[in-house]
């Protein structure tokens, strides 16, 4: 069988905005560093993502030295999200079922994305102060905090996977629909649903559970265009129950750094638990 390797890696510094390719990345207790540790959320603090506002695929980001930059591609607007951004006071939030608190970012980043969106909307942080909690069940004795992800820190899917969507569906699928932050080749389609506990160089996860998808995948993550059939035909292959499933949701076991072209080593397998 050819080797389990790392052949991409992602991070989402604002949830539900543009991906950053990485060639390596630190895990750190909440998953891969920097990602989805900022939020957008409404004038009653409830999340924003691309479910409801398709359009947040217009705001693309870049590496820049001081963190990270930000681009409206509709209007050619960009703003530097600085590493030592300024914050400011704490204001609660609303994600799913979990309520915390998050810090306000300043520097007019508020305001900055209210005018583009045309709608009342801040930019907040995950506060160190009020961690975001995962459930008893997913935690590991290292890892007990989750980013502003949907779920659990860390989204692993194979090469293979979408590949067996994409015979199905008859067309390419652009990985990024799918909100990855490790993409691996040399497994079976769906094999990574298995993987209890896996290990790349120093670094081990947990296997949580597979993720469940909606409507967020049918997103064209650069155009922001809906296309139905991307749901339609991964729920011919992939519906267990009344869900649909992509991919395998993770917690870090042990820390450390991962990147593009590392090899996998599958220790723990066990039956899928949908």
């Amino acid at each position: 069988m050819p080797a389990l390797e790392i052949t991409q890696l992602f991070i989402y510094p604002i949830k539900s905005l543009g991906a950053l390719p990485l060639k390596e990345a630190h895990v750190d207790i909440q998953g891969l560093a920097g990602d989805r540790r900022f939020m957008l959320v409404d004038e009653h603090g409830k999340f924003i993502t691309q479910r409801s506002r398709p359009d947040l695929t217009r705001f693309q980001l870049r590496a820049h030295p001081d963190g990270f930059l930000v681009e409206d591609k509709q209007t050619g607007q960009t703003k530097c999200l600085s590493s030592s951004v300024q914050l400011g006071e704490s204001m609660p939030v609303e994600l799913w079922d979990d309520h915390l608190e998050a810090r306000l970012v300043l520097e007019d980043w508020s305001p900055w994305f209210s005018h583009l969106l045309n709608e009342k909307v801040y930019l907040v942080q995950l506060s160190k102060d009020t961690p975001r909690f995962m459930p008893e069940k997913y935690q590991t004795p290292l890892s007990k905090e989750s980013s502003f992800a949907d779920a659990l820190p860390i989204l692993l899917c194979s090469e293979a996977s979408y590949e067996a969507l994409e015979k199905e569906l008859g067309d390419q699928v652009d990985r990024l629909r799918f909100r990855p932050n490790i993409i691996v080749s040399g497994a079976t389609a769906f094999e990574e649903d298995r993987w209890k506990q896996i290990q790349v160089g120093n670094v081990q996860l947990m296997g949580a559970k597979p993720c469940a998808r909606c409507q967020l995948i049918t997103v064209h993550p650069q155009q922001g265009t809906i296309q139905k059939e991307v749901l339609s035909a991964l729920s011919q292959i992939r519906k267990i129950g009344n869900k649909v499933y992509f991919g395998q949701q993770f917690v870090p076991q042990i820390l450390g750094k991962v990147a593009v072209g590392d090899r996998i080593s599958v220790q723990v397998q066990q039956d899928a638990v949908y």
